[in-house]
């Protein structure tokens, strides 16, 4: 994999272009077939700053000289992309770019596992493979099983179970600095919260590993935690031992830091199995540090979110409050923030909260922080 193309242009993909200097391959191309429909002012300046990146509603334009095809949209509607979906056509669009791709050699990744039924079949007529990456250590999982025996037997037992976490995770004090990243909804920034910092730790030679709970942890050789490709392997219930078992991994090859962010809102849901879930790998990861994203209207979701960090996380209080300048509000639409909204909100939630505010453009700043806390903690394991 040297030279790869994205599609579509969304939010998985403005993460991967955003952070490509991680990835080991060039991104040479993206796809996307409603390219007419987008904000141009957002193309332009992904022009302006993707180094050359080719944009393209073209398919045959956007596949000339790639090697692998990395598709982050498996072909399906889905949330409020029905629309769009009908408007263009986007799964016959989406079998036209994968069967154009396969006939050529070209490699193609979902980062999704494909769960369409009618999609595996058009899949198995065409002699198609299409590599899912599954990003779970097989041995690990193995040797985890082996060590919390759980059983999924019903909603309810498992949902308990989840409150009763095996007392050896709870017990471990590993000398590596955790640091959780959480919001109070989705799409607010907590992967480009957790990438920058991952960024400028690496820069600066700190030892350092990121659980990416994104599909996309392979292309950035990090350890990862998608929920939905652990549940293709796993059962929900052992789901908290694993996020344990990645930072004793983490801990053991020799990491300063681990940083995770959570996927999705830190506050429970009307899946109460899912919400049990947040709460439990909250207490087996039990962070040094959180840093919480917040949004402009969501003061009593910051408060809830409080109350479980404090509950559940063991935290006083966030380290920091991160503040983003723009928040998804639909498909390819975004509630942009002028920098006095963003002042002002700052201002506000300071006072409210007498947490420290920063930006999530700006989230590398807390690095000198990070850094004096690795090394407190590593004084204080090698005394006690």
């Amino acid at each position: 994999m040297k030279n790869i193309a994205l599609y579509p242009f969304n939010k998985i993909t403005k993460g991967l272009i955003k952070f490509r200097d991680l990835i080991d391959a060039r991104i040479g191309a993206v796809i996307d077939f409603t390219i007419d429909s987008r904000d141009h002012v957002e193309w332009k300046l992904l022009q302006e700053d993707s180094l050359g990146i080719f944009l393209t509603n073209n398919l045959e334009e956007g596949l000339e000289g790639i090697d692998t095809l990395i598709l982050n949209d498996t072909g399906t509607p889905f949330g409020n992309s029905q629309s769009a979906y009908q408007k263009f056509d986007l799964t016959q669009m989406w079998r036209k770019l994968v069967l154009y791709a396969a006939h050529r050699g070209i490699t193609v990744i979902s980062v999704h596992e494909i769960t369409d039924a009618d999609t595996r079949r058009w899949l198995q007529a065409h002699d198609i493979e299409l590599h899912v990456d599954q990003q779970l250590n097989a041995d690990m999982l193995s040797e985890m099983s082996q060590h919390y025996n759980l059983q999924d037997d019903t909603e309810i037992g498992t949902y308990l179970k989840h409150f009763e976490l095996d007392q050896r995770l709870l017990d471990s004090s590993p000398s590596i600095l955790k640091v959780a990243i959480f919001a109070t909804r989705g799409c607010l920034g907590k992967f480009t919260t957790q990438m920058s910092i991952y960024r400028e730790l690496t820069h600066r030679g700190r030892a350092t590993t990121a659980i990416i709970t994104e599909p996309t942890a392979f292309l950035f050789q990090q350890p990862g935690a998608d929920i939905m490709k652990f549940l293709s392997q796993q059962t929900l219930a052992q789901y908290p031992y694993y996020i344990h078992a990645l930072v004793q991994k983490a801990e053991q090859a020799g990491a300063e830091i681990v940083l995770m962010a959570g996927q999705g809102s830190l506050l429970p849901n009307h899946n109460f199995i899912i919400a049990s879930t947040k709460l439990a790998y909250l207490s087996a990861y039990q962070p040094d540090v959180t840093l919480l994203v917040v949004g402009y209207d969501d003061d009593d979701r910051i408060q809830d979110c409080l109350d479980v960090l404090r509950i559940y996380g063991n935290q006083k209080k966030p380290h920091r409050l991160l503040l983003p300048n723009r928040i998804e509000i639909g498909f390819g639409e975004y509630d942009i923030r002028s920098e006095a909204e963003m002042n002002e909100r700052k201002q506000e939630l300071e006072r409210k909260f007498n947490i420290e505010v920063e930006f999530v453009l700006h989230a590398d700043k807390v690095v000198d922080e990070m850094e004096a806390l690795i090394d407190e903690k590593k004084i204080t394991v090698s005394v006690s």
